[in-house]
């Protein structure tokens, strides 16, 4: 999981319901493991500084704490830009 730290990487932002409602970019600046998100889930997150909004480059992202170009992200929901990896795979 700290192979993640520096790396650019892709957000698909979607509702609760599963509406994809925009996609964002960054670079990872920390990583926490299994961390309690609900009770009894616990998930792998990254935070992700530096955000771009994909399509609008005037459009601040502003994360649920009100802080901007900033935000904690499931590892599992994160696309790498910059890897040698497979363009497009999504690392767990």
């Amino acid at each position: 999981m700290y192979g993640l730290l520096g790396k650019r990487v892709r957000v698909h932002l979607y509702t609760h319901e599963g509406i994809a409602i925009g996609v964002v970019s960054g670079r990872v600046a920390d990583v926490a493991a299994k961390v309690e998100v609900s009770p009894g889930m616990q998930k792998d997150l990254a935070l992700v500084v530096d955000i771009e909004v994909s399509g609008d480059s005037s459009e601040v992202y502003t994360n649920s704490n009100g802080m901007e170009n900033e935000g904690w992200f499931a590892v599992q929901d994160l696309e790498i830009l910059e890897d040698e990896g497979i363009p497009g795979w999504f690392p767990n």
